[in-house]
């Protein structure tokens, strides 16, 4: 009987240490996960915003044309965006981070908007996607290459003309755990301004 306790106690102990080390094992799991899925999200991000399209952005007036509009947590941008497998539209790209469906925490959100106008009296209707759940956060900066020397600042309402780059910073809470990444966009089109 003795040697049954005996038994019983150090497979006891041992399923212990061996439960402790499972928990580390899937925290260190899920943290890999949710960082590369931040990377994933600033990867797919740099690449959106880089081949933003020299074209007025629907706010535009005929005296205030802008062709990207940006503040610290909000950037709105038109660019070509895949619409199918083999088919893709020009649209009208804002993001930014906002609550979804009642939610508690932000999601770093895209909102694609149709190019076309139908006519004056129809409204069109915005895509909404996630790109991050969770309790996210984006900032950006906008880079002024005519500006000399260049230098970064938190708002971009320059008329007719993309900034040279854009960088900015991703950050995300879950499990009370904190993650970011950050992203650097080039302009493939800075340099190009649209004829009057």
């Amino acid at each position: 009987m003795l040697v049954a306790l005996a038994l019983i106690a150090v497979i006891s102990s041992l399923m212990i240490v061996f439960l402790g080390q499972a928990r580390s094992i899937i925290r260190i799991t899920n943290a890999t996960e949710t960082q590369t899925e931040i990377d994933a999200a600033a990867n797919f991000l740099e690449g959106l915003i880089s081949a933003a399209e020299p074209l007025p952005l629907q706010l535009s007036s005929q005296g205030n044309t802008l062709f990207l509009s940006g503040s610290h947590q909000r950037l709105e941008l038109v660019g070509v965006q895949a619409t199918g497998f083999s088919s893709s539209a020009l649209r009208q790209i804002a993001v930014f981070t906002d609550k979804q469906d009642g939610k508690i925490d932000n999601d770093l959100m895209l909102e694609l908007l149709p190019r076309r106008i139908r006519n004056a009296n129809t409204a069109l209707d915005a895509e909404r996607i996630v790109v991050l759940n969770g309790e996210a956060k984006v900032e950006f900066e906008y880079l002024d290459g005519t500006a000399l020397p260049a230098k970064w600042s938190t708002e971009w309402t320059v008329q007719k003309r993309l900034p040279a780059a854009i960088r900015f910073k991703i950050a995300v809470v879950r499990d009370g755990v904190s993650y970011s990444s950050n992203g650097l966009a080039r302009l493939v089109l800075a340099g190009l301004e649209q004829a009057n």
